[in-house]
């Protein structure tokens, strides 16, 4: 299980190797204790929890507390709890920095605001039913070129942000355009052996022919195989992308192995386009010292909140079961969800160099179609017609 020490980490946008460094261990040292709980013997714990308290007190990071306890699976990628609300996020109001479970809409909302289906089902039914913010346009933009060019590029973002939607959205728009490459051993793929079935290159290799070349068996020595896979990716009719999804688990040893599997051929044009897609936790691996030299490569592309755009994205939810989303949420009910804690998080910035702590958006689609639902559920449980700003204020005060 991770540490809340790992999101306090990402949240303050600080790496595990500068905290390594100050601990004087490796940076896989400190890997293991935020990722896994898994403590080195050559050191005492108390030492290095120690040491990892006043590096963080010299950042200015005040920490949490309970920063050493571990968190679930689904806690350990969302932000890092407020350190000024820490005993609230990990105590009695632990949802707060969390995603909230997946909500079903009521019977009594369905009745009560008309609405024959879930407007914010997580199932997509159509390439209709996909909303892309100007962002999310210049993100797709990026994978596009990812596939049509054949750069490297990787795509993260928070649990919720929108990635799948963007993948399912890129199929859309190169079809026929280019030749994608999707291992399935990215299904549950787990960053070691101990902990369950890694993605190797021979994996990468055997994925590409699958595609290319299905009819040719892969020889056995290594040295022969990568010419082979070379081979038939220079004698591809059109571009060929590497596609890893929950790129976040790859093995560093298999990312490292990808600069080689690019630039094997003496063109300057690369042999394979990469488009990496994964959580927060990717750049940790983009930064690692083992794959410097891939990591430096890679154009590192956030896929970041709804932003100003969050009304317009649950407006098209709504409007794709057949309803005006005035008729069940008010228009300062939705300014109020935004200022929402939930939607929220506070965050030290400088500011005319001055720093200060601010609030801002988390206000992801998967996030802020948990907190609609629950909206409407809570708003229809008090006989409301619309879910105004006041039944928001009220979902604040029921500690939701």
């Amino acid at each position: 299980m991770a540490l809340v020490l790992k999101s306090v980490l990402r949240e303050a946008r600080v790496s595990q190797s500068e905290l390594a460094r100050h601990l004087q261990v490796s940076p896989a040292t400190v890997a293991q204790i935020v990722n896994h709980n898994l403590w080195p013997r050559s050191r005492s714990r108390p030492d290095l929890e120690t040491g990892v308290l006043a590096w963080l007190a010299a950042q200015g990071i005040t920490a949490p507390q309970g920063v050493f306890e571990e968190v679930g699976r689904d806690r350990a990628n969302d932000p890092a709890p407020d350190s000024h609300v820490a005993s609230n996020a990990i105590g009695n109001h632990e949802g707060e920095a969390m995603l909230l479970e997946p909500q079903q809409l009521s019977q009594r909302a369905r009745s009560r605001f008309n609405l024959r289906s879930n407007p914010f089902s997580v199932e997509l039914t159509s390439y209709d039913d996909i909303y892309l913010t100007t962002h999310m346009r210049e993100r797709m933009m990026d994978m596009e070129s990812a596939v049509l060019s054949r750069r490297f590029v990787a795509i993260y973002g928070e649990s919720g942000s929108g990635k799948t939607t963007l993948r399912l959205e890129l199929q859309r728009r190169i079809e026929g355009q280019a030749i994608i490459v999707n291992p399935r051993t990215t299904i549950g793929m787990a960053e070691t052996d101990r902990k369950g079935q890694t993605l190797r290159i021979d994996d990468i290799y055997q994925a590409i022919m699958l595609v290319l070349d299905p009819h040719t068996p892969l020889a056995r020595s290594r040295e022969v195989r990568a010419r082979q896979v070379l081979d038939a990716l220079l004698g591809a009719s059109q571009p060929v992308c590497l596609v890893i999804e929950e790129a976040h688990r790859m093995p560093l040893v298999t990312l490292k192995s990808l600069k080689s599997l690019r630039e094997a051929n003496d063109s300057l044009v690369p042999a394979l386009g990469v488009l990496l897609v994964g959580q927060q936790e990717l750049i940790d691996r983009l930064n690692h010292h083992m794959v410097r030299e891939i990591g430096q490569r890679a154009e590192r592309c956030e896929v970041r909140v709804l932003g100003r755009q969050m009304g317009d994205y649950m407006a098209h939810r709504f409007a794709r079961v057949g309803v005006d989303i005035a008729t069940v949420f008010d228009a300062d009910a939705i300014e109020a969800l935004a200022q929402h804690k939930y939607l929220t998080r506070n965050q030290m910035m400088i500011i005319n160099g001055v720093e200060r702590e601010t609030a801002v958006s988390i206000a992801h689609p998967l996030r802020v179609s948990n907190a609609a639902v629950s909206l409407m559920n809570f708003a229809a449980s008090l006989g409301a017609p619309r879910v105004t700003a006041e039944a928001v204020r009220e979902w604040v005060h029921d500690g939701r």
